[in-house]
């Protein structure tokens, strides 16, 4: 029975490791998903850990079921939010249409704009003269692997227009990115 108890004991913190060690690789994306995701994921793992001692501390077959079933329950917490944060914003991405704006209507100014669809966000800063774009700041351009599509604001400036080609490996933050600086352009509309 020793055996056993210590092979559970062994498999509480195989799991909790795993958990913890997810957890950490996870914080380096702070900022780039949806807070929810971390506070389940942190509930998770301080779930885990209390179960994990109990599990050591009592050593009996009851504490590991209710181990192995709370980890499971945890965990599908865990992994649910993550898909239903996702899938809204593909949702988001996938309906950002439409960056077409008259610069005709649009008044001198320097406006800002931003667009947030949860894993990506941008802060743009466009003035306008003249009914030409003078220049597009990027501000803030929160991603992960969307830093190369943040060339665009050259290109709009270049081209006069805010729908240019996204950049092929970046599309959700070309988009995101287009859609700031047509926020902040319809501000100006007369």
């Amino acid at each position: 029975m020793k055996d056993k108890i210590t092979f559970k004991s062994i498999t509480c913190l195989i799991v909790f490791l795993g958990g913890l060690i997810y957890g950490a690789r996870t914080l380096q994306l702070i900022g780039h998903r949806p807070p929810i995701i971390f506070i389940t994921l942190g509930i998770s793992i301080l779930g885990l850990l209390l179960l994990l001692l109990v599990s050591l501390r009592n050593g009996n077959e009851r504490y590991f079921k209710k181990f192995v079933m709370v980890a499971v329950v945890l965990l599908a917490a865990y992994g649910i939010t993550e898909m239903v944060c996702n899938e809204k914003y593909q949702e988001q991405v996938a309906m950002m249409k439409d960056w077409d704006v008259d610069l005709d209507t649009v008044s001198d100014g320097v406006y800002t704009g931003e667009s947030d669809v949860g894993y990506i966000k941008a802060v743009v800063e466009v003035e306008v003269r003249n009914h030409q774009l003078i220049r597009v700041d990027l501000i803030k351009h929160v991603n992960e692997r969307g830093e190369p599509a943040e060339v665009i604001v050259d290109d709009m400036v270049a081209d006069q227009r805010v729908d240019v080609d996204g950049v092929s490996g970046a599309t959700n933050s070309s988009k995101v990115i287009k859609t700031a600086v047509k926020n902040a352009l319809l501000q100006g509309v007369q």
